[in-house]
């Protein structure tokens, strides 16, 4: 069965829309590459759409130098594709010409999707939205090449940790097998990925990593960003990708939480996980994710935000252990 084949011929589409949210990752990127690619090799017109800049780190990608971040009046028609959304306010400043489209196709693979779409593709036992671009490429017999699986690998390995994460099952180290088969260097993905960054991104980790507190237990490690924090170290706010790792990685932390205070009054918030479910937790905030990675962006003064987020954290960690 082709539980991801489109119930309508593409035929009928000659421009094509994909958006991918806000404060692109690797998987929002490489799935929406992947799908332009796909698309171009049947000579579709396809425009690709982030709100946000897009970060230097992935700039080996194909094709990354065609992400918009505005559409035009006359583009507000016909069909488009969204990536990677849990629901539309992801897409940020594209949320409501989005919503506009003729045919919404919603492919996502969040617990907490809000099934948005005219047509959801949803998948929660989906490694990523990478994994299934690949498998709606083979369902609607579209091409796969090495460019294509680059992006999807890319989309992959960002979104298991390099396979490390619980989210990791046969299928999807199928899938990476057979886009090494197309000529994928995983050395090379893994070096820009992970291990490649530049001073900035050093500096502001020291100084993030100065910022560390936990509570009394041990079990919440947490730290604060704030904007001058970036400013001070001239880096931007998609370096701080991955540092809340060296929080949730401590032996005796269940959960790691990284505060961002932008100095409007609002604090972006990500949550790692060993045991409660984080996605549940930023749901009930207004955000959403996975049970063991999630995220949220609240109002408010940031001793406020930090001091009621950590509570509701301590009260979903002492249920968890009675």
């Amino acid at each position: 069965m082709s539980k991801f084949k489109l119930p309508f011929e593409l035929d009928q589409y000659q421009n094509i829309y994909v958006f991918t949210h806000i404060r692109p990752d690797g998987d929002a990127l490489g799935s929406t590459l992947a799908l332009r690619g796909a698309l171009k090799l049947l000579d579709k017109s396809v425009e690709i759409f982030c709100a946000d800049e897009i970060p230097a780190r992935y700039s080996f990608l194909p094709g990354i130098e065609h992400f918009r971040d505005s559409v035009s009046t006359a583009e507000k028609r016909g069909l488009a594709f969204v990536l990677d959304c849990n629901d539309l306010y992801r897409l940020g400043s594209l949320k409501e010409v989005a919503s506009k489209f003729d045919k919404i196709v919603n492919i996502d693979h969040h617990v907490t999707n809000n099934f948005f779409g005219d047509l959801n593709f949803v998948d929660t036992a989906a490694s990523s939205t990478g994994e299934i671009i690949f498998q709606f490429i083979q369902d609607n017999n579209l091409e796969l090449n090495k460019e294509i699986s680059l992006n999807l690998y890319v989309a992959i390995v960002s979104d298991t940790g390099s396979f490390k994460f619980g989210n990791t099952t046969p299928l999807t180290m199928y899938v990476a097998g057979e886009l090494l088969k197309k000529g994928v260097n995983p050395s090379l993905v893994g070096r820009k990925l992970f291990d490649e960054y530049p001073l900035s991104t050093l500096l502001l980790l020291r100084d993030c990593l100065s910022e560390v507190q936990f509570d009394s237990t041990k079990k919440i490690i947490w730290t604060n960003v704030y904007e001058e924090t970036l400013a001070k170290n001239k880096a931007k706010q998609a370096e701080l990708d991955g540092f809340i790792n060296y929080l949730i990685n401590v032996q005796e932390a269940k959960v790691g939480v990284l505060f961002f205070h932008t100095g409007q009054d609002k604090t972006k918030i990500g949550f790692r996980s060993k045991s409660i479910d984080v996605a549940s937790l930023a749901q009930s905030l207004g955000g959403g994710g996975h049970p063991r990675a999630a995220g949220v962006t609240i109002p408010g003064k940031p001793e406020v935000v930090v001091r009621d987020v950590l509570q509701i954290i301590g009260e979903r960690l002492e249920k968890d252990d009675s």
